[in-house]
């Protein structure tokens, strides 16, 4: 399938909408990855996070992005003037992880991590459906390590009559750079994994070959 610029696609969208600031429901995995993307849009959107990452390996890993987040917002808004709410979804890792475990032998970046992508952003696509919001997205485009091709296609895949999806790919223009040097600024913690069992696994194996 040939590739598409989604970060054309996300400047002709703003673009359009410029002066209009609609409602936005935010799909966030932490903090770093929200820096500079929240940067981006809090001007011309009102945003809502959406905390949804059943993913997140173990419980104590999740709870501490979580809370880092958390306090980046609060800080966030009073830097920025702005008044971001952060919704949390019920934090449901068996569940997760029983969707995933038929594709445990898959690489990172392979089919598990495509359905990753889908069952965290329909969670957001529901919530936003729901709650009558004008756009929804997610900021996983943001990282180096995560397919935007994907990411849009799953987006674009949800129907557009209650909620519309904001295309995407929020590492160019150095977006991935920006996110890390905003990070850094806030003293964010950036962990060195994805996050769910399979990638925490692959890191701890890692880790002990560094060590040999």
């Amino acid at each position: 399938m040939e590739k598409r610029n989604f970060d054309l696609l996300f400047k002709k969208e703003l673009e359009r909408i410029k002066g209009t600031r609609p409602t936005l429901l935010l799909h966030v995995c932490c903090g770093p990855c929200s820096s500079n993307v929240l940067k981006e849009l809090c001007e011309q959107f009102e945003i809502t996070i959406l905390y949804a990452n059943s993913n997140i390996y173990p419980e104590k890993e999740y709870q501490r992005r979580f809370l880092e987040l958390m306090d980046f917002i609060q800080q966030f808004n009073q830097d920025y003037s702005q008044s971001i709410q952060v919704i949390e979804e019920p934090y449901r890792p068996l569940e997760f992880l029983n969707h995933l475990s038929p594709l445990k032998e898959e690489k990172e970046g392979g089919k598990r991590c495509y359905l990753c992508y889908s069952l965290r952003m329909e969670s957001a696509y529901r919530y936003a459906s729901i709650h009558h919001f004008d756009y929804w997205t997610t900021v996983l485009s943001v990282s180096p390590h995560k397919n935007s091709q994907w990411i849009n296609q799953i987006g674009e895949s949800k129907p557009q009559d209650k909620t519309c999806f904001l295309y995407a790919d929020f590492k160019k223009n150095n977006g991935y750079k920006k996110s890390v040097d905003m990070a850094s600024q806030y003293g964010l913690y950036r962990q060195n994994y994805c996050g769910c069992l399979f990638s925490y696994t692959d890191m701890l194996e890692r880790t002990a070959k560094e060590k040999e």
